[in-house]
């Protein structure tokens, strides 16, 4: 199954809620009691998601801040969204990795980057689409 956008139940959001998954670069409510999202880009066989927590209005890059949560690590990612005509590209210009995480950096770029096409501008449901690029300001493999 590839990743789809959907919207949660306000009882999904606050089970969500409840494993106090926190974004260490978000808002003052992301960085203390945990993210809330109202949709999730998710991937229900591979057990994998994105979900958008915050956009950053004090930068001239407005950096928008992600957490995927892979392989149940959540882990925190910055991208910068352009478009042009019907031309999306997402730039992802940090990802924070826990030490000891898995060294499968070419699945989890798979897996992150269809996440982020899938999410295209705003992961609301219904809006995939095959017009969304994803590139990598750093290597990956440097990161890990």
């Amino acid at each position: 199954m590839a990743f789809t956008n959907e919207e949660l139940t306000p009882t999904q959001r606050e089970e969500l809620f409840k494993k106090k998954i926190k974004n260490p670069y978000g808002s003052f409510m992301d960085i203390t009691e945990g993210i809330m999202p109202l949709y999730l880009t998710i991937d229900k066989n591979a057990e994998v998601w994105l979900a958008y927590c915050y956009k950053h209005h004090d930068t001239n890059d407005d950096i928008e801040e992600f957490i995927f949560m892979y392989k149940s690590n959540p882990i925190p990612v910055q991208a910068i969204k352009s478009i042009h005509e019907q031309q999306v590209c997402w730039k992802i210009t940090r990802i924070d990795f826990p030490k000891g995480f898995p060294n499968d950096k070419e699945h989890f770029q798979t897996l992150l980057t269809d996440a982020f096409k899938a999410y295209h501008t705003s992961g609301w449901p219904g809006e995939e689409s095959k017009h969304t690029e994803v590139i990598y300001s750093f290597e990956l493999g440097g990161v890990l």
